[in-house]
């Protein structure tokens, strides 16, 4: 998982190593398919946090494609806050976790 600062799209240094192992995966399985499930927390609007669940989506699809992945093995799926918001968190330690991309594998 990649994890987000509020309102933030950047990856930051732990991320990128993070996606760096992630991308090395895929090159050497060309059978694998990532899909990029991306969450917000649950302060804002529905519509507002489906677009910064895309933006981050955007960004690790972005670092992943500049590290050699193929664009036929990424797919998208933003969430934004749809299942964080029926969660009870009111404190940023747990807003924390929600703000991610997760990559969930499956074989083709």
């Amino acid at each position: 998982m990649v994890y987000f600062a509020f309102g933030e799209t950047m990856i930051d240094s732990e991320s990128a190593d993070i996606l760096r192992q992630n991308a090395q995966k895929l090159k050497e399985d060309p059978q694998l398919v990532v899909t990029l499930v991306g969450h917000t927390d649950n302060l804002g609007s529905a519509a507002y946090n489906l677009a910064v669940a895309d933006k981050r989506i955007e960004a690790v699809s972005d670092r992943l494609r500049s590290l050699g992945v193929p664009r036929s093995q990424i797919r998208r799926l933003p969430v934004g806050s749809e299942q964080s918001s029926k969660q009870a968190c009111d404190s940023e330690a747990c807003r924390r976790t929600m703000r991610r991309v997760e990559l969930v594998y499956e074989r083709r």
